[in-house]
């Protein structure tokens, strides 16, 4: 059932993405953080409050989501094995977000080649935080494939593996932390204490996801010829990012590729630095949004087939074991 699940919803993910007709429970949880902050700030004033307020929330809404889905799960497998199945698939199908993340880059390729840079720079601000208002070609693609890179790892791998290794709760509990860091995880004043939690709990949870989801990219390297150029990059790059982890798969991509990531970028009007990544590659352009495409799609079957099965022989140890 479990090994079926997976599939099913890596396959639906795969083809479908994230129809926006369709409920879906990251919308109800950013809606219940969005509540939960206000009510933390009318609370706490101070920095250790806020900070308190934050762990508060992690453990609200992360505890939360993981006690339904196993209410909700054990609910519908009572009712019917059927009833539990087609659950699960909905709920691992919620947390996969590989198919979106794909057509939303793909998206940003195709308006470069159709619409020009100003469509582009609509499609490239519904997946980056930096304002591409004023970004050309090379600056649209850059920001589509360091999306692309960055969230392979939180949007597929990392769901997947906790899938895999600990059933539909365990990607659950890591989607919606992934979610509390996206809302309030920042390194701004503002966020900076009530966002502590959220930030250093998606930091630990995301620590294997990422390097794994590097470990794939290097895979799909090695076969075409260029393992050496990603090994090199990743190992002098790899902690060249704020965060500990999202430089790992963009590292690896980057030498894989050949390219430059990195550097200066508009955020809010005010220009942020931040280190380069392969250095010595050139910048990206808009026909390396297709190249990337296949390389992500590479690594997400790759990633697909090896947990799937992970998990399959989790479940035939626990049969043998008990």
């Amino acid at each position: 059932m479990a090994v079926l699940a997976l599939s099913a919803a890596y396959l639906l993910d795969y083809l479908v993405g994230d129809p926006r007709r369709l409920p879906h429970p990251v919308r109800l949880t950013g809606t219940i953080i969005v509540f939960l902050e206000k009510q933390a700030r009318r609370i706490f004033n101070s920095q250790r409050g806020l900070k308190a307020g934050g762990v508060l929330i992690v453990v609200i809404i992360a505890g939360g989501a993981v006690v339904i889905t196993v209410l909700l799960l054990s609910a519908a497998y009572r009712l019917h094995p059927a009833a539990g199945l087609i659950l699960e698939i909905y709920i691992l199908f919620t947390v996969l977000a590989g198919g979106d993340l794909r057509n939303h880059v793909a998206r940003v390729g195709d308006s470069l080649q159709a619409r020009g840079i100003a469509g582009a720079r609509l499609d490239a601000a519904l997946l980056v935080s930096r304002d591409t208002d004023s970004l050309d070609e090379s600056g649209v693609a850059r920001a589509a494939l360091e999306s692309l890179f960055e969230n392979s790892a939180d949007g597929l791998v990392a769901p997947l593996l906790f899938a895999a290794a600990a059933g539909p709760a365990a990607a659950v509990l890591y989607k919606t932390v992934n979610t509390l860091d996206s809302m309030i995880g920042y390194k701004t004043r503002e966020y900076m204490d009530l966002g502590y939690a959220a930030a250093r709990t998606d930091d630990i949870l995301s620590f294997i996801p990422a390097r794994l989801t590097a470990l794939y990219i290097l895979a799909v390297g090695t076969f075409r010829g260029r393992g050496r150029e990603g090994i090199r990059v990743l190992a002098a790059d790899r902690r060249r990012h704020e965060s500990p982890n999202s430089a790992w798969p963009e590292s690896a991509a980057a030498g894989t590729l050949g390219l430059r990531f990195g550097g200066a970028d508009l955020y809010h009007g005010k220009i942020v630095k931040r280190p380069l990544i392969n250095a010595a590659g050139r910048q990206p352009v808009g026909a390396d949004i297709g190249r990337g495409l296949a390389l992500f799609q590479s690594i997400s079957l790759l990633a697909f087939f090896s947990l799937v099965t992970l998990a399959y022989w989790i479940r035939t140890m626990e049969v043998i074991v008990f």
